[in-house]
């Protein structure tokens, strides 16, 4: 059985590179017969897999019976994210900026579906189009969604608006069920035409309004995963206990690094710690920079149970109340964890830096180490930005490394952004609940000093990684984000040149090198966090590669993810290459070639679950703001217009609370949009609401489920 996929995937692997390596777009069965040096005898093989690399996407198979990349004949393909009025946009899998698809040019995709889109000639103004050629996959083929009833006829509507409705079912096996409850519902046949979709009910959740039945739809609209299967929590059975650790290290032949101090620094509220960090100056100007990672690849092995369910995962979720996992606590909080004062395996990256930022060089050791002292960021924070009193640390002998971790922080930072890196931080919420769940504070969370160190460290490390993985010619799960594409920029200079911001009116064309110019000169104006906003939507998605691109965000030519394998399956991929390099042998060019193959699936698999995790946690947030908000009807605020549409105002509070002020509370005139100029006026007052604009607002209705709250203009808007 190993043998065939293995004579099958070096098969496909040879078609592929025909195919990149011909001038012709696309060959006829025979011309790629020819070209693999195979005989009429091999037709049905080749034809068989050029059938699957077909419903793959891989490769298009033309009316003319020819085969060609997709990429060549401007067919793209990815993921579909429908939008409630029935239009969708492509997040393609390759390089590209997304594509605007129509409702009438969806041919029966819905969101989620991963499809073939051909791009239209013809281009509008401000969007790229296409139009779905194919089905590749399904993306859900369950719904959650209320019960309806017409007459004896029975229907659900999916709870997200994004996928068309009501499905047609019969109300069979499912007796506690009535209309308006809340019930699952597995599709059986999409809406075709004028023919609804059917399906039939699987789950009830049960009435509108319980807590019980509010958390089943939450979980069930994200899809997010719930215990780990037994079959890998059997697998944690026979993984080596804590008190084996030092004889697996000395087995292993592992660095001995617990008598290097070093520190993990986190939130106050974290359980588990991936990375742990230590510093030292040597020769008088030179710092040597450890950042050791937990080594998860340790006790996930490749192709066991644990693994397929992490790579399933993709990512742990971050919700308000909880997080999901991507790993089972006894590794995530346990074993894996670096918890001070305990012995753990690590793979340590020891850089040693020169005073202008410079890596001088650097090494890499599967290791043994221990943490000597658990700071959080609040404990750090307070000793930078107060009167540096060392008594907040359990050994005050930390206070000194701890500066001088501060000072290589801030060099980091400074050569980061003199080679073009963007400053796109935008401040977070940070939502308290009580023991029940509710909000009770809401506020702006903005990154302090001990944060930004930490991620400096990290960034430096990745890099540091992913440069000596592909100099040594080794398979990576890259980090990679895009160039934005001209049109967006431009676009996004015409929004903000209407705004009247002055740094983005005196450049002519706005282009990727402009950005870093526009953001500080943007800095501590009043439009801050909204052009910061505007330029980070201007951006195509970060994403995880087989292949090299490179991250504009960060002006890094070598990015890759490696300091977060408890969290992130992509980290813990790149552990296992790492590791495996360093053994005495390494990797034979077949096994990395094998490897190589296998990344882009990894890496395609890591992006989407990342998609629908950061989805969750968002509406996770929106959720908790619009509870918090729904307990402050009547309160009044001052906010910012962030958006403006022809059917309202969006205004962002200082607490970050974002809600909409539909037209219709805009009740003293009559408004007219502008969408060029992104404004509403008023007819007979002349009154502009724009994009910027500063706004006194009065919270009116707040909808916790569907995490929208809404304002109306306050009596008094001086503000």
């Amino acid at each position: 059985m190993k043998k065939r996929q293995n004579t099958a995937r070096i098969l496909r692997e040879k078609i592929l590179d025909l195919l990149k390596r011909s001038r012709q777009q696309s060959l006829t069965l025979k011309q790629i017969l020819t070209g693999l040096e195979m005989d009429k005898n091999d037709k049905s093989i080749v034809k068989d897999e050029l059938k699957k690399m077909s419903s793959e996407g891989l490769v298009i198979r033309t009316d003319g019976n020819r085969y060609g990349l997709p990429e060549r004949l401007g067919i793209l393909t990815g993921v579909l994210e429908g939008n409630q009025r029935g239009f969708a946009f492509l997040r393609p899998e390759q390089q590209r900026e997304d594509v605007y698809i129509n409702a009438k040019n969806l041919n029966e995709a819905v969101h989620g579906d991963r499809v073939m889109v051909k791009l239209n000639k013809k281009k509008s103004r401000r969007k790229r189009e296409g139009t779905v050629i194919g089905i590749l996959k399904r993306g859900r083929s369950r719904l959650v969604g209320t019960l309806q009833r017409d007459g004896k006829q029975f229907y659900v509507t999916p709870d997200d608006r994004r996928f068309p409705g009501p499905v047609q079912v019969p109300l069979k096996g499912m007796t506690e069920a009535e209309a308006g409850d809340k019930v699952v519902v597995e599709i059986e046949r999409w809406a075709r035409g004028n023919k609804p979709a059917r399906g039939k009910l699987v789950e009830y959740i049960g009435p509108v309004g319980s807590l019980h039945t509010e958390q089943m739809l939450f979980k069930h609209r994200f899809e997010l995963p719930g215990e780990h299967p037994p079959q890998a929590l059997k697998e944690l059975e026979n993984l080596p206990g804590e008190e084996e650790i030092p004889r697996l290290a000395k087995e292993q032949k592992r660095a001995d690094l617990t008598d290097l101090r070093m520190v993990t620094i986190d939130d106050e509220l974290a359980r588990d710690f991936d990375d742990a960090v230590s510093l030292e100056v040597v020769d008088g100007s030179v710092y040597r920079l450890g950042v050791h990672i937990a080594d998860v690849s340790q006790y996930v092995r490749q192709g066991k149970p644990l693994d397929r369910e992490a790579l399933k995962r993709g990512t742990s979720i971050y919700l308000v109340e909880r997080a999901i996992h991507m790993l089972p606590p006894m590794l995530s909080e346990n074993i894996c964890s670096l918890q001070a004062g305990k012995d753990r395996l690590a793979v340590s990256v020891i850089m040693d830096i020169d005073g202008e930022g410079n890596l001088i060089e650097a090494a890499f050791k599967p290791s043994l180490i221990k943490v000597d002292e658990r700071l959080s960021y609040q404990q750090v924070e307070a000793y930078l930005s107060d009167n540096k009193d060392a008594s907040v640390f359990k050994d005050q002998a930390m206070a000194g490394m701890i500066e001088q971790m501060d000072g290589l922080a801030e060099l980091l930072r400074d050569r980061r952004m003199k080679r073009g890196s963007l400053d796109l931080d935008i401040p977070e919420a940070r939502i308290e609940v009580d023991e029940n769940g509710v909000p009770v504070k809401v506020e702006k969370r903005v990154m302090g000093q001990s944060e930004s160190l930490i991620e400096e460290f990290m960034i430096y490390c990745n890099e540091t990684v992913a440069e000596y993985l592909e100099e040594e010619n080794l398979p990576c799960v890259y980090r990679i984000h895009a160039v934005p594409a001209d049109e967006k920029l431009a676009m996004l200079r015409e929004t903000l040149t209407l705004m009247n911001v002055k740094a983005a009116a005196k450049i002519k064309d706005l282009k990727p090198k402009h950005l870093k110019k526009l953001l500080e000169e943007t800095k501590g104006e009043q439009t801050e966090k909204l052009v910061r906003y505007l330029v980070l939507r201007s951006m195509p998605q970060a994403y995880y590669s087989a292949f090299n691109e490179g991250h504009f965000g960060l002006a890094s030519e070598h990015y890759c993810h490696f300091t977060s394998p408890i969290r992130r399956y992509p980290d813990l991929v790149v552990h296992r290459i790492l590791k495996q390099h360093l053994l005495p042998g390494g990797y034979s060019k077949e096994k990395a070639k094998r490897l190589q193959s296998r990344l882009p699936a990894i890496a395609q698999q890591s992006s989407e679950r990342e998609r629908a995790a950061v989805e969750a946690e968002r509406a996770s947030i929106e959720m908790k703001k619009a509870q918090y908000m729904e307990q402050r009807l009547g309160e009044e605020y001052t906010g910012i217009i962030n958006g403006v549409t022809h059917f309202g105002l969006f205004v962002e509070l200082e607490n970050t609370v974002e809600g909409m002020i539909p037209v219709t509370e805009l009740d003293d005139d009559y408004y007219v949009y502008n969408e060029k100029a992104a404004l509403l006026t008023g007819e007979r007052t002349r009154k502009t609401y724009r994009l910027g604009d500063r706004i006194r607002i009065q919270v009116i209705r707040a909808n916790k489920e569907e995490g929208k709250v809404t304002f109306a203009p306050a009596e008094k808007e001086a503000v």
